[in-house]
């Protein structure tokens, strides 16, 4: 599973998703930004790790956690590819964006194709 099938799928599920310092403005509808967190190696295993922001409009605080719980369901059709490792963060206020916002980070498992013998 790579960052563009994670894309692809929340998009077609009809999310908003965004990579980082693509969204400009502030948050008049709810988004994903999409982030790569790298990838950890174990010997021959790679360990790719994805963070999702959730941004939501300021104003619409109380249909925030319906939104991250979509988002959850959404990503659980990925299964057992990526598993959720790490549960919705407490939220904040962007007042930049003048959103909430909070994340939810993602790992699955593959063969490296380095330090391969």
């Amino acid at each position: 599973m790579k960052w563009k099938d994670i894309h692809k799928h929340l998009s077609g599920d009809g999310f908003s998703v965004y990579s980082l310092g693509q969204h400009e403005g502030e948050c008049t509808e709810p988004y994903i930004v999409l982030r790569d967190n790298g990838v950890t190696r174990r010997q021959s295993i790679e360990v790719p790790e994805y963070e999702l922001l959730l941004y939501y409009p300021m104003n619409r605080y109380s249909e925030f956690s319906d939104y991250i719980g979509n988002v959850k369901i959404s990503m659980n059709r990925l299964y057992p590819a990526l598993r959720l490792v790490e549960d919705e963060q407490p939220h904040y206020p962007d007042s930049e964006k003048r959103a909430y916002m909070t994340s939810l980070i993602y790992r699955n498992s593959r063969i490296s194709k380095v330090n391969r013998i």
